[in-house]
């Protein structure tokens, strides 16, 4: 079901949205509440599913959107995040966390990225981790078909052609293993939150002696870069850096 408003899309996404091994009268509760508009029960259904240590994209993504209709900005952001981190190739997600951000206070600029890197990144995130492990499971099982058609072939030509296209196969299982590997890392790599603090002062040093170099307010995403104690050093979307009490936001 896609309940639509002039400017926002919510999917609601009921089905296959949690293993048959879970509790699915819950999740069906979760549901009918969302559906009669009941967004606090949802909510907490959703979330006592995630507490529960269920967790994938879609449970997420519906938790969102009803702390999204609740007006509860920073968490609906943190779940549409911990919904991408899964499906990073999802239009639907990254729209609504992208439309989720236009309702925070700070404007950032990103710094500017180089073109090759968009583009490896763009390409990367079509799959998961398992999505690129099972395209190189594929392709390493096609060039193996290829190596013995190059290994029994009499044909020169033949020879030829299924060596050609056993290094370009080889190639394609290179980099499906590389990015598997690298969203794996990604998706265990926790360094990044969002602020849920109101209103919270950027501090030059760990402590709140540390001269105030900027403010940032809920809802903003942050690089954590170095942990000290109750403090941990942060960097944003420009690359300005400072320290914030580590109670003033939450991992991705």
């Amino acid at each position: 079901m896609r309940l639509l408003t002039t400017t926002f899309i919510i999917c609601f996404l009921a089905s296959a949205l949690i293993a048959r091994s879970q509790p699915d009268s819950l999740l069906h509760q979760a549901n009918e509440h969302y559906i009669q508009a009941d967004y606090d029960r949802a909510a907490e259904l959703y979330q006592s599913l995630v507490d529960s240590g269920y967790h994938n994209a879609e449970l997420y993504y519906n938790l969102g959107n009803a702390y999204f209709q609740l007006g509860k900005i920073p968490y609906a952001i943190l779940s549409y995040e911990r919904a991408y981190r899964q499906k990073p190739n999802d239009e639907d997600i990254l729209f609504n966390l992208e439309f989720a951000r236009t309702y925070t206070v700070d404007r950032i600029e990103p710094l500017p990225v180089f073109f090759l890197t968009k583009w490896y990144r763009g390409v990367r995130n079509l799959f998961t981790s398992n999505g690129w492990a099972r395209i190189g499971i594929i392709f390493f099982g096609l060039l193996l078909s290829l190596a013995l058609i190059f290994w029994f072939a009499r044909r020169a030509w033949v020879k030829r052609i299924s060596f050609a296209f056993g290094i370009l196969v080889l190639l394609i299982t290179t980099m499906a293993m590389i990015f598997s590997a690298q969203q794996k890392r990604n998706e265990n790599l926790h360094n990044f939150a969002i602020i849920f603090q109101q209103v919270v002062s950027v501090k030059s040093s760990p402590g709140e002696t540390g001269k105030d170099l900027f403010i940032l307010h809920s809802g903003t995403k942050v690089e954590i870069t170095k942990a000290l104690g109750q403090w941990v050093e942060i960097r944003i979307a420009d690359g300005n850096k400072g320290w914030l009490p580590s109670e003033s936001l939450e991992l991705i």
